[in-house]
């Protein structure tokens, strides 16, 4: 309220903790929370559900304030980022609603944090693991999501149990148990199936608006 962050923004946002506690009945088969860290996010006003995608107010890490500044950007390790994050639950990572939350972004910090002054967007999800892009079609959300990006660093240790949560709704499913329903969950576990491995994806890309710098308690990420 002290922000004067709308009342529907702060309500969609609160939200992430009935999808969250969604996912661990999902998963677990009882009611609770298995990310309580991640929401302290949400009630500090950290992060903000801005349409399809969750904004965070962060610090570029060690690895990606390299990989922009490598790329000729004035920017490096602690200045500020958006870090986005893509829910569950709220539809299709179309072109389209990306777009739009991008340009609610924009309206939402320069009117409710104008002193913070936010350059690029960075994202690390097994979504920008560059495998996707040989065993989706072309035209597919995921792929198009990925090539909004720029690659800050690449991961070199698996960690399959993310996509396998993320996509089949437990970590720790039996490989060769996984459904093949959809063409993302064909993707995942026939890549398994096959021997292969999933990694993390750590990407960029400019922002259309600017601001002015500011000091503030912001999480310094990868």
């Amino acid at each position: 309220r002290g922000l004067g962050v709308p009342d529907d923004v702060s309500r969609r946002t609160l939200a992430d903790l009935g999808r969250h506690m969604a996912v661990h009945r999902r998963r677990y088969g009882s009611c609770g929370i298995h990310a309580v860290a991640w929401l302290g996010l949400h009630f500090h006003g950290e992060l903000y559900q801005l349409g399809r995608l969750q904004y965070q107010r962060a610090r570029l890490g060690g690895r990606s304030g390299a990989g922009v500044a490598a790329a000729g950007l004035p920017l490096t390790s602690g200045d500020l980022c958006l870090s986005l994050h893509i829910p569950d639950f709220r539809g299709p990572l179309s072109a389209r609603a990306c777009d739009r939350s991008l340009a609610l972004a924009q309206e939402f910090f320069a009117r409710h944090h104008p002193d913070e002054r936010y350059e690029i967007a960075v994202c690390h999800s097994w979504l920008l693991d560059p495998q996707l892009k040989d065993l989706l079609p072309k035209d597919s959300n995921l792929v198009r999501f990925q090539e909004r990006f720029r690659v800050a660093w690449e991961n070199t240790e698996p960690d399959d149990r993310v996509p396998v949560g993320f996509v089949f709704g437990d970590p720790g499913l039996p490989i060769e148990d996984l459904p093949r329903r959809t063409s993302v969950e064909r993707a995942v576990g026939d890549h398994l199936r096959r021997g292969g491995h999933w990694y993390g994806g750590h990407g960029w890309f400019p922002l259309p608006w600017s601001g002015t710098a500011a000091s503030g308690r912001l999480v310094e990420g990868a």
